[in-house]
């Protein structure tokens, strides 16, 4: 699967100064690399889509976003190559020397073709591109590269999506609730959410207020569009902060970035007529600290079965580089509180329980998910201490709290009295 992307190849504008000889060897190998450019493309192959980049390569989508460097340019092919299946066809049309840029800029049109695999409309956008051309150890590559906007085949649709993206742009990111009106929204827009539709000018604005005063910092981004008729297809980006109520969920300080998508219909005059998102609410409610990742059970499960067979490495991968530990007070090793960071745990907890104790094990380890991204771990600890000889079996609880994946926090519940009594 593939993104239609719109293509890669990017268009620049640019000022041709005098131009200078161009050989033909020169003309076919940039004829080559278009060619070339256009079967990665096709094929998903975005490894080779990086190596047609300089290093520190530039490319320009037609809304002006930058993306600096091969490898990112490379990542956001593979990011867009599983989202739709569509072709590209490219046909550069000229060769010619920029004074600007000290490079040769290679122009042309390029064709996408195809249908989104999650919705099944067909794409058609046209349009027209420019790279900035260097030759580098005998093989040319990008350094910067643009296009130009991108024109639907019908007039209609492009119109469509140019109202569309301006408007919510508008609207979210600039707070300019004021185009809630009939230039832009039917009078019986409809908004598809549970529990009930959103119907309205009215309406829609008044979800939107509440919506968006819950977050400050937020930043919606349109990240792809494309349409058939009077339906469009909408792929979307929203990070904000959670600083206010957000529809009876206090505020949380928590960062958010979720994304989904929209079917929009629009009205035969070009205005917005009904919409419908598809986004993974428990995502969003995970990062507010309202439910709990669906993998964070995971995660702390692989911690012990790592410890359970001396992978220690692998135990404290699964620890954020700033976690707190902190032992139960009483116990032994609760005197070096709280343990900052994995190297931290590794010598002042993991390090003196191998010297210490001949062994140390932990059964019947029972994992259970909390709310706010926590697990707790009900277990007994078994260990035998060289010292003195002496054994504890004692009841514990761990709790762990979790962050993106990686645990963040560790408090340990236990009889300390067994553990020092057998130290001694």
């Amino acid at each position: 699967m593939k993104n239609l992307l719109f293509p890669i190849i990017l268009l620049f504008a640019i000022n041709f100064g005098n131009l200078q000889a161009q050989s033909a060897t020169d003309e076919h190998e940039m004829q080559e690399f278009a060619r070339n450019f256009m079967n990665a493309y096709n094929q998903g192959d975005h490894e080779a889509i990086r190596k047609m980049y300089l290093d520190d390569a530039v490319r320009i989508d037609a809304e002006g976003k930058e993306i600096k460097g091969a490898d990112n340019i490379a990542a956001y092919f593979a990011d867009q190559f599983v989202k739709n299946n569509a072709m590209v066809f490219i046909r550069q049309l000229g060769v010619n020397w920029s004074d600007r840029e000290h490079a040769w800029v290679a122009s042309g049109t390029y064709e996408v073709n195809g249908k989104t695999n999650v919705y099944d409309i067909p794409i058609h956008v046209t349009g027209r591109y420019a790279n900035a051309m260097l030759k580098k150890d005998g093989q040319w590559k990008i350094a910067k590269s643009m296009l130009l906007p991108l024109e639907h085949a019908d007039p209609k649709v492009a119109a469509n999506i140019k109202m569309y993206t301006e408007t919510w742009d508008a609207i979210i990111n600039e707070g300019r609730f004021e185009l809630f009106n009939a230039d832009h929204f039917t009078e019986d827009v409809i908004m598809h959410a549970e529990p009930e539709n959103v119907v309205g000018i009215e309406g829609m604005a008044g979800y939107y207020k509440a919506l968006l005063s819950a977050f400050s910092e937020g930043k919606f981004t349109i990240n792809n569009i494309f349409g058939e008729g009077d339906q469009l297809v909408k792929h979307w980006t929203f990070k904000g902060k959670h600083t206010s109520d957000f529809f009876g969920i206090p505020a949380t300080g928590n960062l958010v970035e979720f994304s989904g998508s929209t079917i929009v219909r629009m009205s035969p005059d070009g205005r917005i007529a009904e919409e419908q998102d598809f986004f993974d609410n428990m995502a969003l409610l995970s990062q507010l600290g309202v439910v709990s990742a669906p993998g964070n059970v995971a995660v702390v499960d692989g911690l012990y079965q790592a410890f359970a067979k001396g992978d220690i490495p692998g135990a404290l991968g699964a620890m954020d580089a700033n976690i707190v530990w902190n032992e139960a007070e009483g116990f032994p090793y609760a005197d070096r509180n709280p343990y900052e960071g994995p190297d931290a745990v590794l010598n002042g907890v993991f390090a003196r329980i191998g010297a210490e104790w001949e062994y140390w094990n932990l059964t019947n380890i029972q994992l259970h998910e909390m709310s706010n991204n926590m697990v707790l771990a009900t277990l007994r600890y078994e260990a035998k201490h060289k010292a003195t000889g002496k054994t504890i079996n004692s009841q514990t609880a761990h709790l762990w709290t979790l962050k993106d994946g990686k645990i963040v926090a560790f408090q340990q519940f236990t009889d300390t009295k067994q553990a020092a009594d057998a130290v001694k």
